[in-house]
């Protein structure tokens, strides 16, 4: 009877030591797996990250070769620079410089200029003019100038002192004429009245 219950017990050991070794085996075989997979899943992501990153070095590549093409090169926007009109005044020799450079500041509008530049320009013709106290221009024939505004510009008329106190300069590049402006604190009118051996007080 006794040896009947040690062996029921060896039995029941033996069979409690089988399972957990046979679980032990068992949850290490699971965790390898789960590990060969969890290994498999990163090798796959780190190959297509590696796939994803030369994907984009190569778009990168292209895309700086097709800017590249796009760009035009220093010799392409130089011819276009040229083309437009635009002077590299390096490439200018010292005899045609000043007639570039007088062609390059004309403008549209009439400009004050200083009195040492008055009549610099050969090809420009010296015109004086006086402007009265009541604001009248006139000629040196008492001719009233009437489109002041395109002739010598209103703002010079208020540039008296920039300079010289009784006079004014001024270019007209579209004209080419440039314009010495007198300042005179008598009226026009009363001038006019007066017979021309009088104008001088």
């Amino acid at each position: 009877m006794m040896s009947k219950k040690i062996n029921f017990m060896m039995f029941i050991l033996g069979a409690a030591v089988g399972s957990i070794v046979t679980w032990r085996y068992i949850e290490k075989k699971y965790e390898q797996i789960a590990q060969e997979e969890i290994d498999s899943v990163k090798e796959v992501f780190s190959k297509r990250e590696m796939d994803f990153v030369e994907e984009t070095e190569d778009v990168d590549v292209r895309t700086k070769a097709d800017n590249a093409k796009e760009k035009p090169s220093v010799v392409e926007y130089a011819a276009r620079l040229r083309e437009q009109g635009y002077t590299n005044y390096s490439d200018i020799d010292t005899e045609n410089k000043e007639e570039v450079e007088k062609e390059s500041m004309a403008v549209d509008k009439p400009y004050v200029i200083a009195p040492e530049e008055f009549g610099e320009f050969d090809d420009y013709e010296k015109i004086s003019l006086t402007y009265y106290a009541d604001h009248i221009l006139a000629d040196d024939n008492d001719e009233l100038v009437d489109d002041i505004e395109d002739i010598v510009g209103f703002d010079s008329l208020n540039s008296f002192g920039e300079y010289e106190d009784d006079s004014v300069f001024v270019r007209n590049d579209r004209l080419r004429c440039d314009y010495e402006i007198l300042l005179d604190q008598r009226k026009f009118m009363s001038i006019r009245k007066r017979k021309p051996h009088e104008v001088n007080d």
